[in-house]
């Protein structure tokens, strides 16, 4: 199971934002990622830089635009099953969203290499 993280967070960058906010080894990866409303996991700190982990990547980004969340009891690569299915399939987390009119996560799933359809909510997933 993967180490939790301590703390969650939101990096809203977009590209009129510039770049500066972004470590140059990691700007086309994190431009193509889309990082607006999704949830990374703060994994340290280096240099002035936060070192963030989105799914199967980690990226170096200037604090300043970091926003924390409240502590999530999934993440990334962990195994979960749909509440309503307690013996359906296993599936990977492998995104995580933030819904601002929620004020909630959504995650995002897949059984093996095939992504599900749509996004569930915190109560509607169980640990596997």
């Amino acid at each position: 199971m993967p180490k939790k993280s301590l703390e969650f967070g939101l990096y809203s960058w977009l590209p009129g934002h510039g770049y500066a906010p972004i470590h140059p080894a990691n700007r086309r990866e994190f431009e193509l990622l889309e990082p607006h409303n999704k949830v990374f996991e703060k994994i340290g700190e280096v240099n002035g830089w936060l070192l963030l982990r989105y799914s199967d990547e980690e990226f170096k980004v200037r604090p300043d635009m970091f926003t924390p969340i409240s502590w999530l009891p999934f993440t990334f690569g962990e195994w979960v099953r749909p509440v309503n299915q307690p013996t359906g399939p296993v599936a990977e987390i492998t995104d995580i969203y933030w819904s601002v009119s929620d004020d909630a996560p959504f995650f995002g799933l897949r059984v093996g290499k095939q992504k599900l359809d749509g996004v569930y909510r915190q109560n509607q997933l169980q640990p596997a």
